[in-house]
């Protein structure tokens, strides 16, 4: 699908990503999606996946620069 980057953010007292991908006729990184991470006794017990329009609710941007 492209190359990857991955932002660290929070959610409620739990970790959560979001995702950014350059597809290969793009040259930025595109906002993708946002991951919420449950964990449980230092496990990941689910993965919550959110649409890109939740990233504003964490301030990051919609575009990163390659």
């Amino acid at each position: 699908m492209g190359e990857w980057r991955l932002i660290r953010a929070d959610c409620i007292r739990m970790p959560a990503a979001i995702s950014y991908v350059r597809r290969p006729s793009d040259s930025e990184f595109r906002a993708f999606k946002v991951d919420v991470i449950r964990t449980q006794d230092g496990k990941v017990r689910e993965v919550t996946t959110f649409g890109v329009d939740l990233r504003e609710t964490f301030g990051v941007p919609e575009v990163l620069h390659g």
